[in-house]
């Protein structure tokens, strides 16, 4: 073969091999379109999750500031199951402070088609007064948790892609398989995406990375450990870290073993 055959052999090589990339712009459009309806249907999964009876947690949060001085708030968790026939559950967190302060209550009503609802009570026996969107931002009990953590906000946010995982090599946190998530908030505040890791077998949350709108880590979120109570693994304890402000916030749950 002359170098002229030689080297039109390599451009029709070259050119059946671009043809032929997976990554080619249309492939690429095809997996991003796979990619974005499995993510929604992943966060779908998710926020359809109900809780199968009513229960009552007593728990403490201890919060961190920047300069490593700590406090902590007790803080009674109720999680009331949906009424039959409907989809709409909820979460009351009231916190029970050591001191004469005045305690917070708030609560969540979750549903799986909707975006959840934000109710708070300051003194007792005042009115209950809904939050506003633009105002669950705001912190629960100075905590790093804001009203959009408890509520899993993210979940329901109108951008959502499923990350790839490597061919027979799925994601892991934890010790744990899961499916990645990035949520994209159209607003960017205070959170412009989301990256959460769901467990592959519990569809559970195991950890969430929040980004602010210059894409630098805001917030972490992760479980810690689980304690077997009465034959079932039960969450022990879960935090919250600021990344930027330095500070942090540990939920623990007072776990108890029937005697």
């Amino acid at each position: 073969m002359n170098r002229s055959h030689g080297l039109l052999t390599i451009l029709i090589t070259g050119l059946v091999l671009i043809l032929t990339r997976t990554d080619s712009p249309a492939a690429e459009a095809a997996s991003g379109l796979r990619d974005q309806a499995d993510g929604e249907s992943l966060a779908r999964e998710v926020r359809s999750l109900q809780p199968a009876s009513t229960t009552t947690n007593r728990a403490t949060l201890e919060i961190r500031n920047a300069a490593g001085k700590r406090r902590r708030v007790p803080v009674v968790i109720e999680t009331l199951a949906p009424a039959p026939d409907t989809n709409r559950w909820s979460t009351r967190y009231r916190t029970r402070p050591a001191d004469a302060a005045v305690g917070e209550s708030l609560e969540i009503v979750h549903r799986a088609d909707a975006a959840p609802e934000y109710r708070l009570e300051g003194t007792p026996g005042t009115a209950v007064a809904p939050v506003a969107a633009n105002g669950t931002g705001r912190s629960f009990a100075g905590s790093d948790f804001s009203l959009a953590d408890l509520g899993l906000e993210f979940l329901h946010w109108p951008q959502q892609r499923l990350i790839p995982a490597p061919k027979d090599n799925p994601h892991m946190v934890k010790g744990r398989s899961c499916r990645v998530l990035e949520s994209r908030n159209p607003t960017g505040t205070p959170y412009s995406r989301v990256v959460s890791w769901i467990d592959l077998e519990f569809r559970g949350l195991i950890q969430a990375d929040a980004y602010d709108a210059r894409g630098q880590l805001l917030k972490q979120f992760s479980v810690g450990s689980f304690k077997k109570v009465d034959g079932a693994w039960r969450l022990k304890d879960m935090e919250i870290i600021d990344e930027q402000r330095g500070t942090k916030t540990r939920l623990e749950f007072e776990l108890t073993v029937p005697q």
